[in-house]
């Protein structure tokens, strides 16, 4: 496990833009799930196991609104990390 561990951490620093470009498109990506309504991420609930780690479980928790709601807040501080991660690195 050290070893994985070492060869991340030296493939980041080697690749800085790569963790907030990572962030960026996570972010974009979840905050289309959230305007669209995708079924994929907000999909069927009845067969799912009420997990809060995965996204089924705060939609059962919730409701899919408060789901949406909740997943687009995540998604906008994913957006603005990765933005702020750009800016630190690039100096601007």
């Amino acid at each position: 496990m050290d070893k994985i561990r070492e060869t991340l951490e030296e493939w980041v620093k080697e690749y800085p833009v790569i963790l907030p470009l990572f962030c960026i498109v996570l972010g974009i990506l979840l905050l289309l799930a959230c305007i669209l309504d995708w079924n994929w991420i907000f999909g069927d609930i009845s067969g799912s196991n009420y997990d809060p780690r995965k996204i089924d479980g705060l939609v059962n928790m919730f409701g899919r609104k408060t789901a949406r709601f909740l997943v687009s807040i995540l998604s906008i501080f994913l957006i603005v990390i990765g933005v702020l991660t750009f800016m630190i690195l690039y100096d601007m």
